[in-house]
């Protein structure tokens, strides 16, 4: 008897580039429900509408000279931009000390009146946000400090925005465009830093944490507003 055919190889859904190495993906068809009860509260019409793709995609970062910045390209310069016929919902990247970046991106894509690259969809340059020569270890942020008794630990910044879709009247997508670029940023000491806040960041929370059972860590929050290009 053969072997079944099923696939065993995570698939590139966004364009990523040689130093980013897929860990796995999902395309997922999604429909939203449009339904009239009666009046016990049964279902008695219903007509599925926007259909659409929800994506989602794992990646590691490797790179001998680390430049994670660099190496992202458009998918930081225009970030939220569309990528392989696909509109960028959100990116998060996590450090880690003593490890390579890791990536994971969300995006979608109607089945009618497609979001198209650089044409209104909604974008930003967001490498402002990321410290060059990023890509293994904890980065450090323009401004922050960690002082002699503390050390970052990990890191997770993602860049996300509002995105705004509207219906047609038969239930099909019309129109859609990502507003209100925003990056947020989570970073975690072990000890307390002489300044977490980074230049230019808004801070939501900072805060210490203690254990029996291990050394004290900081934790800091804060998030950087941003202008779309388009």
């Amino acid at each position: 008897m053969a072997l079944p055919a099923v696939g065993f190889e995570a698939s590139d859904l966004f364009a990523m580039g040689a130093n980013f190495h897929e860990k796995g993906s999902s395309s997922i068809d999604m429909d939203d429900a449009s339904n009239i009860l009666d009046k016990l509260g049964n279902v008695e019409c219903e007509t599925m509408i926007n259909g659409r793709v929800e994506y989602t995609q794992e990646a590691d970062y490797c790179n001998g000279t680390p430049d994670i910045k660099t190496d992202l390209s458009t998918l930081l310069t225009q970030c939220l931009d569309v990528f392989d016929s696909k509109k960028m919902d959100s990116m998060t990247i996590n450090f880690t000390a003593g490890a390579y970046a890791s990536l994971s991106i969300s995006g979608h894509q109607h089945d009618a009146n497609a979001h198209t690259s650089v044409v209104g969809d909604g974008y930003f340059d967001g490498s402002a946000a990321l410290p060059a020569s990023a890509g293994f270890g904890v980065p450090t942020w323009t401004g922050q400090d960690a002082g002699a008794n503390a050390t970052p630990v990990s890191a997770t910044i993602t860049f996300s925005g509002n995105h705004v879709d509207e219906i047609a009247a038969a239930g099909t997508h019309f129109v859609g465009k990502t507003i209100t670029p925003r990056v947020e940023l989570t970073v975690e000491w072990v000890g307390v830093p002489t300044t977490p806040t980074p230049t230019s960041w808004t801070q939501d929370s900072y805060g210490p944490a203690d254990a029996n059972s291990g050394y004290d860590r900081s934790t800091w929050t804060g998030h950087y507003n941003f202008d779309l290009a388009t």
